[in-house]
């Protein structure tokens, strides 16, 4: 009886930690979302405070490697771990060319590189969804 009890409170704390590691995912690229829509909300009103505003969220978001760490059954060259590293690390060097960019006052560079930022959120969403 006790081993039962046991089993279904282990079962239900994985289930738990699951939940909560895909809760936790979620959470960070909603907040990756809204510094991109801050960045270009900044870019299209010349306003550095909001573009640094949306910089800082992307940068903050990016520290979190787990929230790249994604699983790729088909390809086992697929290094997750790498990947996670590599992509998080682009995405906050990305944001980071755009305020660069926009304090030199070249605001065209700073909208093809918030158009690089956008591509590798896409390539690594078409990689995760399949699309």
């Amino acid at each position: 009886m006790k081993k039962i009890m046991l089993l279904s409170l282990l079962v239900s704390v994985v289930i738990y930690a699951q939940d909560t590691e895909q809760s936790k995912r979620i959470e960070t690229m909603q907040n990756l979302e809204l510094g991109m829509e801050t960045i270009l909300k900044g870019l299209m009103y010349n306003n550095k405070n909001i573009l640094i505003k949306g910089v800082d969220e992307i940068r903050e978001n990016t520290k979190d490697i787990n929230a790249f760490n994604i699983k790729n059954n088909k390809d086992r060259n697929f290094k997750p771990k790498k990947y996670a590293e590599t992509e998080s690390k682009v995405l906050a060097n990305l944001a980071e060319d755009i305020l660069v960019s926009f304090n030199k006052a070249n605001r065209s560079r700073s909208l093809d590189t918030f158009k690089k930022l956008q591509n590798q959120c896409m390539n690594c969403h078409a990689l995760i969804r399949k699309w």
